[in-house]
């Protein structure tokens, strides 16, 4: 009977213990820090080439293109620095044939629409069959301020546009972005709802957003 209380005993002790220890665990598991939201929009294509300028259309093709915007894309993903969210044209409610490019600065707005945090517009220059540019602009998507324009010069085919994208993410808009702080959206108007009590703001752009926290009185 002893030998049975004991046993039982050091079992409860033993579960006692493991839940203890187990909660240290969770409780001292690294926190990780959820990354920037950027919509990177299709990219687009400037064909300056002689073909183009002869036939007064575009030599390349849209897969291609396809094959940059998913470079880029899986290139800023995987540096764990940013989240990609879903940002083609179709989801964007932006018609097929609009050049973002040319729209001064619009592609921002829209980013903040989707709900991201930055935006990445992205053009391929094509200057000849064998001779192209990459440029890249990301902008705040609350505020529309350009953080980062980074732009390279490539020597090949349309094969290998989706290499120069790659190389100019990686060695030198990432080093670009990381010395960028990233900014709170900044509310233009900053209300109380009358009936859940929170603070209604929206940024610049005229996006709802999150109200910023409260600080605390320590008086």
């Amino acid at each position: 009977m002893h030998a049975k209380k004991f046993r039982m005993g050091v079992l409860s002790f033993s579960c006692a213990l493991f839940c203890l220890l187990g909660s240290v665990v969770i409780a001292h598991e690294p926190v990780i820090p959820a990354g920037i939201k950027i919509a990177v929009f299709d990219f687009e294509l400037e064909d300056m080439s002689a073909a183009a300028v002869l036939l007064g259309q575009n030599t390349s093709s849209s897969a291609a293109l396809d094959k940059v915007t998913q470079t880029a894309r899986k290139e800023l993903a995987k540096s764990g620095r940013y989240v990609v969210i879903d940002s083609s044209h179709e989801s964007a409610g932006i018609a097929k044939d609009t050049a973002l490019k040319d729209c001064d600065g619009c592609e921002a707005p829209l980013a903040s629409q989707l709900g991201a945090d930055q935006s990445l517009l992205g053009v391929v220059r094509r200057v000849s069959q064998t001779d192209y540019y990459v440029l890249v602009q990301i902008r705040d998507a609350h505020t529309g301020t350009v953080i980062a324009q980074e732009a390279a010069n490539f020597a090949g085919g349309e094969e290998g546009w989706a290499s120069g994208v790659r190389m100019l993410i990686d060695h030198q808009v990432l080093p670009a972005t990381a010395k960028v702080p990233v900014a709170a959206p900044v509310c233009r108007t900053a209300d109380v709802n009358p009936v859940s009590g929170q603070a209604e703001c929206v940024d610049p752009q005229g996006t709802p957003v999150d109200p910023p926290p409260r600080r605390e009185d320590h008086s």
